[in-house]
C-alpha cells in the first residue's frame, strides 16, 4: 500500500515508500539522504500512515540511508510521538552496519526510547509488546 500524501519535494534525495506486510503492521521505508525537507516529509508521511492504516505496529525502516542528522532524528522522535499519542509502538530498524544511522541514534539515546534492530526481518519477527 502506497500512500500519495507527504511526499519529498521533487528535488529530495530521499525516496519513501510504505506498506503492510502483513495486518496490523505498518512499515515507512526511507532510502536516501535526509536532510530538513526530507525529515519534514517522513513524520508527515508516518503521521498519515498511522492515521490512514490504524496499524498495532508501525517500523520505520531506515536501513537505506545514507546520510541521516539531525533533521532526521527530529523525524525519528515526531514519528515517535505521533504514535505514541495514537497508542502504537514505533519500532526501527538501522540496516546491518549501517553507520550513518546506528552511530546517532546510539550517540542520543535515541537506541532508549525506540527498539531497533538490523534488518526489516527481525522487527516484523520481535515483538516489543
Amino acid at each position: 500500500m502506497t500512500g500519495p500524501a507527504a511526499e519529498p519535494p521533487s528535488s529530495s534525495k530521499v525516496r519513501l515508500r510504505d506498506h503492510v506486510p502483513r495486518p496490523g503492521i505498518t512499515v515507512l521505508e526511507v532510502t536516501g539522504e535526509i536532510d530538513r525537507a526530507e525529515a519534514e516529509a517522513i513524520q508527515l508521511r508516518m503521521v498519515d500512515l498511522l492515521h490512514r492504516t490504524a496499524p498495532t505496529r508501525a517500523v520505520l525502516d531506515l536501513s537505506g540511508v545514507g546520510f541521516f542528522g539531525s533533521h532526521g532524528l527530529t523525524a525519528v522522535v515526531g514519528s515517535s510521538r505521533a504514535a505514541e499519542d495514537l497508542g502504537v509502538p514505533l519500532s526501527g530498524v538501522t540496516g546491518p552496519g549501517n553507520r550513518a544511522v546506528q552511530r546517532p541514534v546510539r550517540m542520543t539515546g535515541l537506541d532508549r526510547i525506540i527498539p531497533w534492530y538490523p534488518d526489516l526481518n527481525s522487527a516484523l519477527v520481535d515483538d516489543p509488546g
